[in-house]
């Protein structure tokens, strides 16, 4: 998943559970917005929406996967000697981008993008309207957030402990796992992409 790239640079349970609970956040938002709008004004989601919402994933997924091999190479890992009085040891440097200028609020809007997505439509959006009334729509809208807050909490801790661990193992099965993941979520953009293309080519010129 895209939070995957965020836990990656900070692989800590704790920060990494926070990651997908912000994701998490950022997907009740935009399920939220969208709900309201079914159930206050009456409005049915045009089927293009869905398209040009898996569109916008898929370009957020390629974004992110881009993003962060440009940090994993753009990292520089070399060794110094050091001498203290009769000793001498090998004391291994970084030079990495600064991971605190990655924007706080970016998984919070990751996860407003994919909260548009044909998921949230599926599972939240068309059930609410086969409810008729109005308090129950929205508290299924908020069990269903609490689910996915609880969910992506859970796996970004899971992750996090997987990835430091995996750091501590060594650097290079470290960096193996960030381009292996990072060119998964860029292939995958790729095929919600081309998939969606391939819908509007259909429709704008039926065989």
């Amino acid at each position: 998943t895209a939070v995957t790239h965020f836990i990656s640079l900070e692989p800590d349970p704790v920060k990494s559970a926070w990651f997908g609970f912000r994701w998490a956040i950022g997907h009740a938002i935009t399920v939220l917005l969208l709900g309201s709008l079914i159930l206050m004004l009456h409005l049915k989601l045009d089927p293009a929406f869905e398209r040009y919402a898996e569109l916008a994933v898929g370009v957020t997924l390629i974004v992110l996967g881009v993003w962060r091999l440009l940090l994993l190479f753009q990292e520089r890992r070399h060794a110094h000697r050091h001498a203290h009085r009769t000793k001498e040891h090998t004391h291994v440097h970084s030079h990495e981008l600064g991971r605190e200028h990655v924007h706080r609020f970016a998984p919070t809007l990751v996860g407003m993008v994919h909260g548009a997505s044909g998921t949230a439509e599926l599972f939240v959006l068309i059930p609410i309207t086969l409810i008729s009334t109005t308090w129950l729509a929205y508290l299924y809208i908020g069990l269903f957030s609490l689910g996915c807050a609880a969910t992506m909490s859970a796996y970004g801790y899971v992750a996090g402990r997987f990835y430091r661990r995996t750091s501590a193992t060594g650097q290079r099965i470290y960096r193996a796992l960030v381009i292996l993941t990072s060119s998964c979520g860029v292939l995958l953009g790729l095929v919600w992409i081309v998939k969606n293309c391939r819908q509007d080519f259909s429709v704008a010129f039926p065989a």
